[in-house]
This record gives structure tokens, sequence and C-alpha cells, in this order.
């Protein structure tokens, strides 16, 4: 494919909440001539801007492995892993094991390492006038947009959910970062870290106005420049997706439907619904049609391969994966047979074709765009369907049922009882999001509980959904 140029981010973050006060103060002064030069130019934001989506894409910690398919998946028992690997006692909520301590000291020092870089990005290009460069406005959108976005998947990890009862642990939740520099960000609590978020996607939104016409329903994997591929950066629509989607995590879905039928209604985004479109399909790989945002990463499509597809991977499919697929099934579920390979039950099915000739380092020919989908438009009709269910079940049945017949199932406006349940929009999304990394997340919202191998786990326990902050973190404050 023709594809924008691999960065490596050149500018320097702090080691931020982590490390000692002599580690903060190890920066390199050139590296404010560096910045200055940098940002200077058009091509030196967009490269920052790259670099940092080239971060999120490639680091294993961030989303080409741990915060996608990895983390979330083994944490609801989809796939099982060795005994020997850290990510073991993550599993089994052994969260004082030192080497649950180390997967979560990984996930911060990554996450937070990467907001750096966007706090530093943002420190120089949100001062510049809007004229000053002809893409300025995207470039502020996308970085506050990025923001946003960092802090809510470390939410999502370290902060209880809203529905929990520990009103302390509510009370103090992870910092928000929005400044570069020595200091110390302090704790928020659960519903400011929320309100930071809604911020600064609301103002996002703002700068992204020309992706009404940048964003196309018709897409390829050609890159021509920042302004093509914009299902690969922060668009509007994806700002949006996040808005339905933060509101849905807080509870309030009334606001969370307005923003995903802004999405829909763009019609940017189409369900697939012919045999042409899942055929098209490759395992690793950007949705042509219904990803929303979603990152460029041939590491993480090599990730998933080697640890989900090739035989003897580290992942093992769980073998009651078929009976996600069963439940509620009316007419063949274009998933189950598209997905997966019903006489292998260790490996998903459609491998990409990067990976068709065995190559070691293979060079991806295929027509999508290698990397992790990291919100798809079937997750809107599934907020909108959600925030229905009492107020207008007609219109909550008629919204999941958009999904529903796109996966070549039955109606369930034809089925015998004419209407949906919260359970019903339930199995859904555990079909859909399948290694995906979401499901978890609405089973944290919605705290229900867990029964995989590794044990019994409460949804009513902090310690089912939420990792603890490292003490290395805690210490830090203290200094």
């Amino acid at each position: 494919m023709k594809r924008m140029k691999k960065y490596s981010y050149i500018l320097l973050a702090l080691p931020l909440l982590l490390g000692s006060c002599e580690a903060y103060l190890d920066v390199n002064p050139k590296s404010e001539v560096t910045d200055k030069e940098l940002f200077s130019t058009a091509e030196g934001c967009e490269d920052a801007i790259y670099g940092i989506y080239t971060e999120m894409g490639t680091n294993k910690n961030l989303f080409a492995y741990a915060l996608t398919f990895a983390y979330p998946e083994l944490m609801t028992g989809n796939f099982t892993i060795s005994q020997s690997d850290n990510l073991a006692y993550v599993v089994q909520r052994l969260w004082e094991h030192e080497n649950a301590i180390t997967v979560a000291e990984n996930l911060w020092i990554n996450g937070y390492k990467t907001i750096g870089y966007v706090n530093k990005a943002l420190m120089h290009v949100l001062p510049k006038s809007d004229d000053e460069f002809r893409h300025i406005r995207l470039y502020k959108g996308e970085l506050l947009a990025l923001r946003a976005y960092l802090h809510f998947e470390m939410a999502r990890i370290f902060a209880v959910p809203f529905a929990s009862g520990d009103a302390a642990a509510k009370a103090k939740t992870i910092p928000y970062v929005t400044t570069y520099g020595i200091e110390v960000t302090p704790y928020s609590s659960l519903d400011k870290v929320f309100e930071l978020i809604v911020a600064d996607l609301t103002e996002a939104e703002k700068y992204l106005a020309a992706d009404e016409e940048l964003v196309t329903a018709t897409r390829d994997n050609a890159s021509d420049g920042f302004t093509s591929c914009r299902i690969t950066h922060l668009n509007l629509y994806a700002v949006q997706a996040l808005l339905a989607r933060a509101y849905w995590t807080m509870g309030k879905l009334d606001l969370a439907e307005d923003y995903a039928e802004k999405v829909i209604d763009s019609g940017k985004f189409p369900l697939m619904t012919t045999a042409e479109a899942w055929n098209a399909v490759e395992t690793g790989t950007l949705n042509m049609q219904e990803t929303v945002f979603g990152l460029y990463s041939t590491q993480y499509t090599y990730n998933f391969y080697r640890n989900h597809i090739y035989q003897g991977g580290t992942l093992a499919l769980s073998s009651q994966y078929s009976e996600i697929y069963s439940t509620d099934l009316a007419g063949t579920d274009k998933r189950y047979s598209t997905w997966f390979d019903t006489g292998n039950s260790w490996c998903i099915k459609h491998y990409n074709k990067m990976y068709a000739q065995g190559e070691s380092n293979p060079t991806y020919s295929g027509k999508s765009i290698p990397g992790p989908s990291l919100i798809r438009i079937p997750e809107m009709y599934y907020i909108v369907a959600e925030a229905n269910l009492t107020k207008d079940p007609d219109k909550a049945t008629e919204y999941l049922d958009y999904v529903v017949k796109s996966r070549d199932l039955t109606p369930f406006a034809e089925r015998e009882t004419g209407k949906i349940t919260e359970n019903n929009i339930i199995n859904e999304r555990r079909k859909e999001f399948f290694a995906d990394g979401e499901d978890f997340f609405n089973m944290k919202r919605l705290q229900l509980d867990i029964a995989i191998p590794g044990g019994n786990f409460a949804g009513t326990d902090d310690a089912t959904y939420t990792m603890p902050i490292p003490q290395s973190v805690e210490d830090n404050y203290r200094q």
C-alpha cells in the first residue's frame, strides 16, 4: 500500500509519574532547540503527531498487544495463557504478585509516557494561530483527542467503574495530565477525570469540522498526506464516537445516544451487508467499511498472528468460544462462520494475507490497512439500542436489528418476543467484540461476574476489574 512514512518520535518525554526526582531532572537541554525547529513547520507538526500514533500502534504495552487482544481478552476468559507469563497472574487477580505488578507498571509507564508526548506537542501547537499552517486545526483537534483517549484507556484499567460503591476509590483514581514538565499531577476523582475527558473531546470536535468532507464512505488504503486515510487518525467521527463511549461509561445514556447517532447518521461507516464485504475482512487489519478509528501497525498484525492464529501461539482460544455464538442464535452468525475455523479450535480462521507465504518479515499486500480497529460502527448501534430499552423499546429493537441483520441473523423484531432485552445487547456485544478487547470494559461497567479457569470473580468486587496503581507510582508522590 502507499503508506505514510513510519516515524520515530524524536521528542523527549519525561518519565512521568514514575521514578526518582533525579530521573525527572535528567533532561537534555538541547531538546528545546529541537522542539522549536520541529514545530516551526507543518511537516514537523505532522511528524510529531504521526510519531504518537506510531508509539501507540507499535508498543507492546499499549495497542500492539496489551490493550487490545491480550489483557482484556484474557481477563474475560476468551483466551488462556501459560502460567509462566506475567499476564497469568493478572488473570488470576493476584495483584500483589511481582509479575502482576510488572504488568501494571508497564501499562502505567507507557500510557503516561505517551500522554507526555501528546502534551509536549500540544504545548507547541495549541498556541499557534489557526491560519499558521493549512491543517493546523486538524493538528489541534487530533492532539486534544489523543490526550482524552489515552486518559480514557488509563481510567478503564486503573479506575473503579462508575457503578462501584467504593466512594474512596472513586475519589482518587488517576491523574489527568495536561502539562509537560517535571511537576507531578495530583490524582483526580473519577467524575473529574471524565469531566476532563469530555472537555478535551468537545474542544477537539470544534477543530475537526474539515472531516465532514475529508472522511468519505468509500475508502481505500492509499495515503497521500495528512488529510488522507483519515480512519487512521482521531477524526471528527472518532471523537464523536469517543464522546458516546465516555457518556455510556458514565451511565449518561441520553448524551451517549446523541453522539452515537451523529456517527451513524453521517453515513460514513456503513455496516457490512454483502458477502463481498465479509470476504474482504482480514484478521489484524482495519475494516474498510466499519472502522471509525484504528491504528496503522504491521507490528499489531504480526503480534495478532503469532499469538492467536499461529498454531502453538502463546494465547490459546478458549474451548468454550463457540458457545458465545450459540446464544440467541437464529440463522447462521456471519461472525462465527467467517472468523473461526470450526475444525481447528486453536486458531482464528481468516489469517492475514501478509503471512500467507509464511515469510518471517513479510510486506503486506492486501487491500486493507494493517493494525487494530479501536472503534467500529456496531458499537454506536448498541449504545442507541441500550439508551432506548425503556423509553422506546421499538427503537431499541430497530437499532440492534440493524447489526443483527448485517450479521445474517434473524432480526429480533421477527422473533417470537418481537422485542429485545438488556441481555440481548450484552450477548451481541460479546459476539461482536470477541478478541477486540472491548467486551471486558462493558462487563466492568455492568459489574458482571466472571467465571474462567483461573477462578470465579464477583463483578461487584473492584479487584475483579480494576488493576491497582503500582506502589512505585504511589511512592513517587511522597518524594
